[in-house]
């Protein structure tokens, strides 16, 4: 069975690695000259789940999410992985509602999640802080370049190959990975571009001392090799990739009314932009295009894709296989392409 997987981002890498590892043997298309152009191309990022109040199919799908890839992180070497743990800051009365009902209902152990008071959030972040927190401990960072490149080795690749129509490739199998370029093949979905730009600072004598990566309005990640990464900016609709000083400073101004001691003069290292494809409902879109047989589809994981698309993977790789799909049909439902179909065309 020939599987053609276009994208060289985390959605296509993953899926690549999955197919790989169950037996298939996948051919990777990029458009760009190498993996991790676009989104997925930057040095650090950090990674959690996204936190819903109530468990349900989303909830199930973020855990899974989250459990398969810190499984998946154990075996690789020089992806820069750092459990380092990371703190949600309850930051108003919605936030503290959302993330105490999360710690109440979505049932992961107090080794996995658990509510912290001021004192000891600042013990853990190795810093005094002004606020609660929801604590994860295994939770950290990660370099999604560097991830990409470990998802694609030995896998066979094709760079600089913009594919514009799918009669170009011949394979039994195609699985469109591409990010934003998704709605190029198949308008029919509600995808959105969302613009965001990263940050890297360098770390000054008191932001050295942070311990695990801090989640706000944006995050700031633990230094490495003395440079903090924050991040990240958010302008739907945008489709520009050019850096942006001012997105610079919003993205330090989010760190300091957040972490109050931390009013230093930062020096910007360096700065990325790049375009993350999201759905209207803001989940992944996994599955296959019913109306085009041997046609699937994994996009739409927004800022969540250090995890989520290693779980859309393993189950496509089911998919493709006909094998029992990992995840329980109600998660698998909610991630269908076949949910924006109005309900008599299902």
């Amino acid at each position: 069975m020939k599987i053609a997987i276009l994208g060289g981002g985390l959605a296509g890498c993953a899926t690549a690695f999955k197919c790989k590892e169950a037996g298939l043997e996948p051919d990777l298309y990029e458009a760009g000259p190498g993996l991790a152009g676009g989104a997925s191309g930057n040095d650090t990022g950090s990674y959690s789940p996204r936190f819903s109040a109530l468990r349900g199919p989303e909830s199930d799908f973020y855990s899974a999410a989250y459990f398969l890839a810190l499984k998946q992180f154990e075996h690789f070497d020089y992806i820069d992985w750092n459990p380092c743990g990371a703190l949600h800051l309850i930051t108003d009365e919605k936030k503290d509602r959302q993330l105490r009902r999360t710690a109440a209902n979505w049932g992961w152990g107090a080794d996995h999640m658990r509510l912290l008071d001021r004192e000891e959030a600042s013990k853990v972040a190795n810093m005094e802080l002004q606020r609660a927190a929801l604590y994860l401990p295994h939770s950290g960072t990660v370099s999604p370049r560097k991830l990409c490149a470990a998802y694609a080795n030995g896998i066979s690749s094709y760079f600089n190959r913009p594919i514009d129509s799918l009669e170009e490739i011949d394979a039994d199998v195609i699985v469109l990975a591409c990010g934003p370029a998704v709605s190029h093949f198949a308008p029919e979905l509600p995808l959105t571009p969302v613009r965001g730009q990263v940050t890297e600072i360098r770390a000054t004598e008191r932001s050295a001392r942070l311990s695990c990566s801090i989640s706000y309005e944006g995050y700031v990640t633990p230094a490495k090799e003395g440079v903090h990464t924050v991040g990240a900016t958010f302008q739907p609709s945008v489709d520009s990739t050019l850096s942006d000083t001012e997105d610079d400073l919003e993205n330090i101004s989010k760190l300091k009314e957040a972490l109050p001691q931390l009013q230093d003069e930062f020096e910007v290292v360096s700065h990325r932009a790049a375009v993350r494809a999201s759905s209207r409902d803001r989940f992944p879109i996994v599955g296959p295009l019913t109306d085009r047989p041997g046609l699937y589809v994994t996009t739409g994981h927004g800022s969540y894709g250090l995890l989520s698309t290693l779980m859309a993977a393993e189950l496509l790789a089911d998919m493709i296989l006909d094998r029992p799909y990992c995840l329980p049909n109600s998660v698998t439902k909610i991630l269908s392409p076949e949910r924006f179909k109005p309900k008599q065309d299902r």
